[in-house]
């Protein structure tokens, strides 16, 4: 997108890689970098300034975001917090880089745990819940749908959890049959301790009960929920 001046500038600018030790003291190779080519670098950056032109492009998405009548309104909640919302969350979290020399944040990963995601669930059939009617308030209005739903949640649970525990061990879920055999036993033990408990869902728990017992053969998983001498959990 940009144009053959600009990019020959950066050639010349980073025309060498830095050596082994000047990677090992890469802040000291930066600063010796800047000072070397200071004028250049404010050339580069006016350049790109001019090539990227964000006042055009902040013009385009108010456009865009005016106009926004005919979408959806979750798409459209979704997108005006998240833009309208921007400089007051920047407020909130700039001024904590400046506090003190801490560099970077560190990356925090997310684990969703969604009945969307729950992958061996999904797989034997649709399961909705019952409580997102009259704008996610219908469980307060009966006891059979809480039940449905409390009932999905512990297994939409268990089928999450050993994915984002597999997933952080390097295990591939879908290949792995110790994995399909472990879920399997997981499910039909929270469907035998949920039985007595939720007489409004017994047609639901045969129904998943028959499912997953078809779905492969309840193996014992070799290892699985045990520990080999010497290891230790982190």
């Amino acid at each position: 997108m940009f144009d053959p001046a600009t990019r020959a500038l950066v050639a010349d600018i980073f025309a060498e890689e830095p050596t082994a030790s000047e990677t090992r003291e890469i802040e000291a190779y930066a600063a010796a970098l800047a000072a070397r080519h200071e004028a250049r670098l404010d050339a580069l950056i006016d350049r790109l300034a001019a090539d990227v032109d964000l006042d055009a492009s902040t013009r385009d998405v108010d456009a865009l975001l005016a106009g926004t009548a005919d979408w959806s309104a979750t798409a459209r909640h979704e997108v005006l917090v998240s833009y309208l919302g921007f400089p007051f969350w920047d407020v909130l979290t700039f001024p904590v880089m400046t506090w003190r020399e801490i560099g970077e944040f560190n990356e925090i990963l997310v684990d969703r745990i969604s009945p969307r995601d729950a992958r061996a669930i999904n797989k034997l059939g649709d399961f909705p819940l019952r409580g997102i009617g009259f704008e996610h308030f219908a469980a307060f209005l009966s006891r059979a749908y809480r039940e449905n739903d409390y009932l999905l949640g512990r297994l939409h649970a268990l089928d999450r959890l050993i994915d984002i525990v597999c997933n952080a061990a390097g295990i591939d879920v879908e290949a792995d049959p110790e994995v399909a055999a472990l879920k399997q036993r997981g499910l039909l033990q929270i469907l035998a301790a949920e039985a007595p408990h939720l007489p409004n869902t017994a047609a639901l728990i045969g129904r998943l009960r028959k499912l997953i017992l078809e779905s492969g053969p309840a193996s014992e998983c070799t290892g699985a929920g045990r520990m080999a001498p010497g290891n230790k959990t982190e």
